[in-house]
């Protein structure tokens, strides 16, 4: 019997040279660090992981899509009516402060101490050169055969006042100086003052009739009138 190579014996599988595969098929394992072929049926690549069978080959996988995708836009409401509030408190605020500081300069002027004594009773007049201001009236009226008496009162609002008397008929123009009163005390000329009003008698030599009574001053300016019935 020979032992050659390639004479076997009889029945035995052919003698098998370098690359050539086994009678019973290829093998299951990788060759030559190859993955092994899938299985008949499936496309290549199905055994890869990964792979999707379902998607084509190439198709770029679908993006994700979040929850948040569909969530409402912000509402913007809240925050502007708090800027409006806010605006609406800053204008209170401050015209509260306009308001109180009017208020306060109202009550310092008011407050303000003044030279001028309270209107009293009288005919209110202003002495010629405007600085000074009082009152006057007549208490009392009686005609005589000689002329018309009177009581007056002069009140001086601030400072002192000279004073002086002059009177005319309302039926003429012809203008009556006072002469000495036969009641006392005489006030045909005088000084007022805010601490001292004088009073007095002041007599006209003057037919009984409608007349009109003029107060001047020292310089004899007239600063006020008055009438007395007939």
């Amino acid at each position: 019997m020979s032992t050659t190579p390639g004479n076997g014996w009889p029945g035995s599988p052919p003698p098998q040279g370098p690359g050539t595969p086994p009678p019973w098929g290829a093998p299951p394992w990788p060759q030559n660090g190859q993955p092994p072929p899938p299985p008949a049926g499936q496309p290549p690549g199905a055994g890869t992981p990964g792979f999707d069978p379902r998607q084509a080959l190439g198709a770029q996988p679908p993006a994700q899509v979040s929850i948040n995708q569909f969530a409402p836009p912000p509402n913007r409401t809240p925050l502007l009516v708090t800027i409006a509030a806010l605006i609406v408190l800053v204008l209170v605020i401050g015209g509260g402060i306009y308001v109180r500081s009017l208020s306060s300069a109202e009550s310092t002027a008011s407050t303000r101490p003044t030279t001028t004594a309270t209107a009293g009773p009288g005919q209110p007049f202003t002495t010629p050169d405007g600085r000074q201001d009082g009152r006057w009236e007549i208490l009392d009226s009686s005609w005589t055969d000689e002329g018309l008496q009177l009581r007056l009162r002069i009140h001086s609002d601030d400072g002192a006042i000279s004073f002086s008397f002059m009177a005319f008929s309302n039926a003429s123009t012809d203008l009556v100086r006072p002469t000495s009163s036969p009641r006392a005390p005489d006030i045909r000329m005088g000084t007022a003052t805010v601490q001292q009003p004088v009073t007095g008698y002041v007599f006209f030599p003057m037919s009984k009739g409608d007349a009109t009574i003029i107060l001047a001053n020292g310089s004899g300016r007239q600063m006020s009138a008055l009438t007395v019935k007939g």
